[in-house]
């Protein structure tokens, strides 16, 4: 070999020994714990890691993390079908913390890596918010009930025209507070896992115009077109889910149309539809929207929102079993299809 090929082998050789070195300390100072396996060996764990499990290079994979919920890691690691990352949230047990730790977790297949993201104060904060939301919510409900009641009654003794009007309309916001009222509560019991869906005849049109009219007000402003197409008179569903599914999608396509124009709902027995004539979605975001908080840029600019209300949308979809589509042109419209069997 010549002395120039040995030196500039021996230069690379350093250059590249230096560089993992280097790598390896900057993913010391990452928040993430790293984990990457040989197989389902541990083969290099980062300084966060070795904070929730200790010296661990080396061990076995599934003899280091105790997940709650069973064995999806498992079944991803050993299969060859998965395409992409796999993410999911689970509670893994901490030897040297002494507890269960609530992860989110990502596998990146191409890496043969696991990143671990600490999220425990996350979830305490949200249930403490959803706690007081049904603490909240059961706190109004009497007392509504006793307003609504004295409302009835004054009512049917008013028999001045203008007291009358405005009695009823106190009546219709009062009985819209309810809903309101009901939609955090049961919303809530849902994020909780506590809601069990409940299927009821549902009169179709009643339950539509009842959504509506706590949107009309925005269509109007926008002067949009809300276009009613129902092919069946009752749907066997939990009404509080079909209604909070309508009122977020229909709700969503008001505020991302443009003015002048039109929002489709079809209802029929086996799909629900509701079509906008706005913005439209870009296709990278589109996996991303059902995610909570989650606001695409053209949606920031455009209308205010909190990037929930797809969210519980997903979220009572998968709780009644139900699927769902999006179809999306850019400056074109949107359509969600939510299937109902």
């Amino acid at each position: 070999m010549e002395p120039r090929e040995s030196t500039n082998q021996m230069n690379q050789q350093v250059t590249k020994s230096v560089s993992c070195e280097t790598t390896l300390k900057l993913l010391d100072h990452v928040q993430e714990a790293l984990l990457v396996l040989d197989g389902s060996k541990i083969a290099y764990a980062n300084k966060k890691a070795k904070e929730f499990f200790g010296e661990c290079e080396g061990t076995d994979l599934f003899e280091l993390l105790i997940l709650e919920k069973g064995t999806l890691l498992v079944d991803v690691i050993h299969s060859d079908g998965l395409e992409g990352n796999l993410e999911f949230e689970d509670k893994v047990f901490s030897g040297k913390k002494g507890g269960w730790i609530h992860f989110h977790i990502t596998y990146v297949k191409q890496l043969s890596a696991i990143i671990l993201r600490d999220i425990t104060q996350e979830r305490i904060l949200q249930e403490a918010k959803d706690n007081m939301s049904v603490l909240v919510a059961h706190e109004l409900k009497n007392p509504l009930s006793v307003l609504l009641s004295t409302i009835s009654e004054m009512i049917e003794d008013e028999d001045d025209e203008e007291n009358l009007r405005k009695l009823l309309a106190v009546e219709k916001q009062a009985l819209r507070l309810k809903r309101i009222v009901e939609q955090i509560e049961y919303i809530t019991m849902a994020q909780l896992g506590l809601y069990t869906p409940k299927p009821v005849f549902i009169n179709v049109k009643r339950l539509l115009d009842s959504v509506l009219d706590d949107i009309i007000e925005l269509a109007q402003k926008k002067s949009i077109t809300i276009e009613k197409q129902i092919s069946i008179d009752t749907l066997v569903a939990d009404e509080f889910i079909i209604r909070t599914i309508l009122r977020n999608l229909i709700s969503n396509a008001v505020k991302y149309s443009f003015e002048n124009s039109r929002v489709i709902v079809k209802i029929t027995q086996d799909y629900i539809s509701v079509r906008d004539f706005g913005v439209g979605i870009p296709d990278e975001d589109i996996p991303k929207i059902f995610n909570r908080f989650y606001r695409t840029s053209t949606a920031v600019k455009m209308a205010s929102g909190s990037g929930l209300g797809l969210a519980v949308v997903k979220h009572l979809a998968n709780i009644a079993d139900y699927r769902i589509e999006v179809k999306s042109q850019r400056m074109i419209g949107t359509e969600f299809i939510v299937y109902l069997r």
